[in-house]
């Protein structure tokens, strides 16, 4: 059983009820929303992609049954807090099962999508060390994630303050962050290294991939860090807005990966409708590249096979 060993405050103020409620509450219909947007993009995923490996369906399905965890987890401390223990400060202080749902199954989820991500930098870049380098991190924060996960479960309270939590957290987040900031400029400087190895007509496609790595790589390192602030420096619920969103937008983010397929098989037909026998250019150059061009490794998910007659039906076919 969950343990309360920090008492909460005897006498807390109308403002430290606020700012421990609102949170909690925003980032409970954040959680929500951003897992509507999750099961809209495997529906997405699913139809689209039916013969992709059964790795990779199992890696989007089981990000998707562990989310669907953590926000029961959730929505099950909200009825503690705003339904059975309505008006009692012992319910408002305590955080029940956030030891599950914000440091174990948020890290988890985080991890596999990290490890994910640094296996296609692996497949561009052929670079063992820097895919040592993500896996490392990815599993440091999942450690740190297990430690913060034992001391909310041996002391489940909102105002504890341990050396150890305290330490055990920045482990999680800063790690995260800074694996997050590592596969984002990792995969953007090897996408814009393979600039120079296809024609003009895939530079779009390139900076599409930039963009988008650059972007939700972002996001997350952000989220992370925003919650490691709100931790250590302000004592009220601010926290658990991204503190249990964070794992929502580390699946969003691999479903947006997955699902931009679609996006850059249009984006290719366009291309190759547009130029002169732009594919058997391109297919020429990547075989005759000493190497590996990036239509052999990182667009080994967004083929130029695509810019062929078959374009758009056989390009949703090809697995990553």
């Amino acid at each position: 059983m969950v343990r309360v060993v920090t008492a909460p405050p005897d006498n807390p103020s109308r403002d430290d009820i606020i700012w421990l409620a609102g949170p909690r509450l925003v980032g409970l219909i954040l959680n929500w929303w951003l897992l509507g947007a999750l099961t809209v993009q495997v529906y997405v995923y699913h139809v689209n992609f039916p013969k992709d490996k059964r790795l990779l369906k199992a890696i989007v399905y089981v990000v998707y049954l562990l989310d669907w965890a953590q926000t029961a987890s959730a929505t099950y401390d909200a009825f503690q807090w705003f339904v059975y223990g309505w008006g009692s400060i012992p319910a408002m202080f305590g955080v029940f099962s956030s030891f599950l749902n914000v440091p174990a199954l948020s890290s988890v989820i985080g991890a596999v999508v990290q490890v994910f991500f640094g296996w296609r930098i692996f497949s561009l870049s052929k670079s063992w060390v820097t895919f040592a380098i993500i896996i490392f991190l990815a599993l440091l924060q999942l450690g740190g994630g297990g430690a913060v996960s034992y001391y909310l479960f041996t002391d489940a309270s909102e105002v504890t303050r341990s050396d150890g939590l305290v330490r055990a957290v920045g482990v999680r987040l800063g790690v995260s962050a800074a694996v997050d900031t590592v596969i984002a400029a990792a995969m953007t400087y090897f996408l814009v290294r393979s600039r120079s190895q296809v024609l003009s007509g895939m530079n779009t496609v390139i900076s599409r991939l930039v963009a988008l790595t650059i972007e939700t790589g972002t996001i997350t390192a952000i989220a992370a860090i925003v919650d490691l602030i709100f931790f250590l420096k302000a004592h009220n619920g601010l926290h658990q807005v991204s503190g249990v969103t964070l794992c929502k937008l580390y699946s969003n983010t691999l479903l947006v990966l997955f699902n931009n397929r679609l996006a850059l098989a249009k984006q290719t037909v366009v291309t190759a409708h547009g130029s002169t026998s732009g594919t058997t250019m391109a297919f020429a150059a990547a075989k005759t590249s000493s190497r590996p061009p990036v239509s052999d490794v990182d667009l080994e998910w967004h083929k130029l096979d695509s810019m062929r007659g078959e374009a758009g039906a056989s390009y949703n076919e090809r697995s990553f």
